[in-house]
């Protein structure tokens, strides 16, 4: 897998970080990845992510129904 230079594509899959969530491995884009990860492993389940590709803001969304916005910094 690849560091993405910026942003990776939208529906482009090499730059996303296989990861096991809820029984099933899901594609998890690179630059969230480290997020996911560290929810999954503190007990906070996740459901769905996206970082946005740089055109609207990431989201990560939880198995309770919250969801965490990802705002891209300046």
């Amino acid at each position: 897998m690849k560091k993405p230079k910026k942003y990776c594509d939208v529906g482009i899959y090499e730059h996303t970080v296989p990861m096991p969530i809820n029984g099933r491995v899901q594609g998890i884009d690179f630059c969230i990845a480290h997020i996911v990860a560290s929810l999954n492993a503190g007990g906070i389940k996740t459901v769905a992510s996206c970082c946005g590709h740089g055109k609207i803001d990431g989201r990560i969304d939880l198995e309770d129904g919250r969801y965490l916005l990802i705002k891209e910094g300046e």
